[in-house]
């Protein structure tokens, strides 16, 4: 039986992923095929829900994430974006150190921007103060940054990672239809790929003793799903997640409806990288034993 680990070694053994550091990796030849080729079939997917694509900046405003009570509910993933001082004299003498990489880490400011653990908090910041006519759909993609510690793995659990997001702000009835759209659409596509997939309640970790509580609200009200897909030893791993943050974020930021409530809002996200460890696992790492996915893809083969 395939694993996780297997198709890891076997790509690096191929020159097709290589390691900068843990949970930051390349990708080249077959391997990169295929990722787009998912992707492609998922930005399709994704917009039959929302027409309307942001191409959302490469990092975020820490007051942002401020708004959306990050630090009390997920600080432990949190990368955030530095640089070397503005100074001559700081630079000459990294310049000129024995040892510049760790003169360059001791002169590094950090600055109020971080890289962005999600990319529906860019929705939120755009839409917010603002008075909705109708509910919005959204879609973005773009890499998304977590630290998870020792637990960072190739293509499994990566610091940086390739997000496809769909988001939904406006009234309450119409994010939960969206959600369960998101849903059977997702599962659909795993069908297609030919990959057993699992649908299960899930939680946030939320981090400090005042944030676990909304776990407990999550779990009981069942407003977060995970598709697991297997990535073999008995294992899976959580490939899209689809969210009811219910008013949450409409009164963090100051989104209301047009009957002055505050709005709802929720979000479908594929981790482009986990689908395609999965497929990976599913089918092997020799392309011929691959399902074609779309006319795309097999062009591409041509």
């Amino acid at each position: 039986m395939r694993t996780a680990e297997g198709v890891v070694s076997a790509l690096r053994a191929r020159g097709e992923l290589w390691d900068i550091a843990p949970g930051i990796v390349g990708l080249r030849g077959d391997a990169l095929a295929l990722l787009r080729s998912i992707e492609h079939e998922i930005m399709l997917l994704t917009h039959r829900e929302a027409p309307e694509e942001w191409a959302a900046p490469p990092a975020l405003a820490m007051r942002t994430l401020e708004h959306a009570e990050y630090f009390a509910s997920f600080p432990f993933w949190l990368t955030a974006a530095s640089h070397l001082p503005d100074d001559e004299s700081a630079l000459e003498r990294i310049a000129t150190d024995v040892e510049p990489v760790l003169a360059a880490r001791s002169a590094a400011r950090c600055t109020d921007v971080a890289l962005p653990p999600a990319l529906c908090y860019h929705v939120f910041e755009r839409l917010a103060g603002r008075r909705l006519a109708t509910t919005e759909r959204i879609t973005l993609a773009g890499t998304c940054w977590r630290h998870e510690g020792t637990r960072l793995a190739a293509l499994e659990r990566q610091w940086a990672f390739t997000m496809r997001e769909i988001v939904c702000v406006g009234v309450a009835s119409e994010v939960e239809e969206f959600r369960q759209r998101g849903m059977r659409r997702a599962g659909a596509l795993a069908s297609r790929l030919d990959l057993d997939a699992g649908f299960l309640v899930a939680t946030d970790p939320f981090f400090a003793p005042t944030a676990r509580g909304k776990a407990i609200v999550q779990r009981v009200k069942a407003l977060k799903h995970e598709l697991a897909l297997p990535i073999g030893d008995e294992r899976s791993t959580a490939a899209a997640s689809f969210n009811n943050h219910e008013q949450f974020f409409g009164e963090a930021f100051g989104i209301t409806l047009s009957t002055g409530e505050a709005a709802s809002s929720g979000c479908v996200a594929f981790g482009l990288e986990r689908w395609l460890l999965a497929f990976l696992v599913a089918h092997g790492v020799d392309r011929a034993a691959w399902p074609v996915l779309d006319a795309t893809y097999a062009e591409t083969q041509s």
